[in-house]
């Protein structure tokens, strides 16, 4: 019988733990009221959901607010707002001056009664608002209290990601940028290797390279092939097709377009040059969407093409 009834205290005693608080240890609260609160009903809440070391200190004033604010860090703000009580009590001018002076701590307005101004006010300047007659005997304190903690802690994690996505964003496009800038050059020196001129060496200098560049274009034996807007704009399809869908079934239309551009006379050195101008466009449409994914599929299609294009061209030879 003994056993039995330890068993049983020790389940009642398992199930008396307090639950996790969610506040941080040594909780900081700052509030702004015209008249001191009591702070029994609010420590004993505190107590049972096990924050012992909370720190609460009173400021009467809108001036001793700000100058809390400045000299301490505090966990969360709340702002008594009792218009019948207390009508000089400005509480909306506190909580404007509170969120303009940059601070986005966690703001919990209590009140007495609703008030549709009061929960505009509460929406725009993102403070959580509590009606409650009892103010701070409430019983809804502290859960308030906790929600407020935790809406602010996921728009700071938001915003972190959001960063950070931004950044990650930034960094592909650079990366993208250089990828398509070593293209290009791939295509200038072979534009020195198909004209016959020796290619500079490093310690040239810029103009000197950009005027042999330009003599380049002037002795080559044919001139460029003009493509069709139609074939560009088909080419621009078939690029984003393969970026979405892969080559699975693109295989008779990366044929066609190879057919198409070995019959328009492309080389593969004008054919990459037509890649990397659809693939500038398809970049730039991008938005916020990852451009590495982009720029692998890219490469692949453009190998491929070439690759149909050089049997094509051997076919004709042979």
């Amino acid at each position: 019988m003994r056993q039995d009834e330890s068993q049983t205290t020790l389940n009642l005693d398992w199930l008396a733990e307090p639950p996790k608080s969610g506040l941080p240890s040594g909780f900081r609260l700052l509030c702004a009221a015209p008249e001191e609160p009591s702070w029994i009903a609010l420590s004993l809440q505190l107590d049972a959901i096990g924050c012992h070391d909370s720190r609460l200190r009173w400021v009467s004033t809108s001036s001793e607010a700000m100058t809390a604010l400045r000299h301490e860090v505090f966990d969360c703000i709340l702002i008594c707002y009792m218009p019948d009580r207390y009508p000089d009590w400005d509480a909306f001018n506190l909580l404007r001056a509170v969120r303009s002076s940059g601070c986005d701590d966690p703001i919990l307005v209590i009140s007495p009664q609703s008030s549709d101004v009061l929960t505009i006010l509460c929406c725009e300047e993102n403070a959580d608002l509590l009606v409650s007659p009892s103010l701070w005997d409430s019983r809804a304190l502290v859960a308030s209290l906790q929600r407020s903690l935790k809406l602010v802690e996921m728009r700071r994690e938001n915003h972190r990601l959001s960063v950070s996505n931004h950044r990650r964003l930034i960094r592909e496009r650079d990366e993208a940028d250089n990828l398509l800038q070593q293209q290009r050059d791939i295509i200038r020196e072979l534009e020195l290797l198909t004209s016959g001129i020796p290619e500079p060496d490093e310690s040239a200098s810029l103009r000197a390279r950009e005027s042999l560049l330009s003599n380049t274009e002037l002795r080559r034996e044919r001139p460029p092939v003009e493509v069709p807007e139609e074939i560009k704009s088909f080419y621009q399809e078939l690029l984003r097709t393969y970026v979405i869908m892969g080559s699975g079934s693109l295989g008779n239309e990366i044929s066609r377009l190879a057919e198409i551009l070995s019959e328009v006379g492309l080389s593969p050195r004008e054919t990459l040059s037509l890649h990397l101008e659809r693939v500038e466009q398809l970049v730039r449409g991008l938005g916020n969407r990852s451009t590495r994914h982009v720029m692998a599929r890219a490469d692949l299609l453009v190998l491929e093409v070439i690759m149909h294009i050089g049997e094509f061209y051997q076919r004709r030879d042979s």
